[in-house]
């Protein structure tokens, strides 16, 4: 299982699938983030993309919580940015 995963296992203990993630956690999560996870994050958006374009468009619930996932993947990308200058580049430039 990749650090990501495991990060987002500890930040959520207690939380239903349905609840976000808190902002603290993302936070605390961010700090611990590398180029790894910087990677990974980048490919489950390309994923969760695919899968909203695969999605039927009656499926307003599943839609949604697909729109979830996607911001925090890119709220967590702007909190890993604070500490990785090089990040502030790629998503100035991001098209997601």
């Amino acid at each position: 299982m990749s650090k990501l995963y495991n990060l987002y296992t500890k930040s959520r203990v207690g939380l239903s699938p349905y609840e976000r993630t808190p902002e603290t956690a993302l936070i605390a999560m961010a700090r611990q983030c590398g180029r790894d996870e910087i990677a990974t994050i980048h490919i489950r958006l390309k994923m969760l993309k695919a899968e909203l374009k695969m999605n039927p468009e009656w499926d307003g619930d599943t839609n949604d919580q697909i729109w979830d996932a996607i911001n925090e993947h890119r709220n967590l990308l702007k909190l890993i940015s604070v500490n990785e200058p090089y990040l502030k580049r790629l998503l100035s430039r991001s098209t997601w």
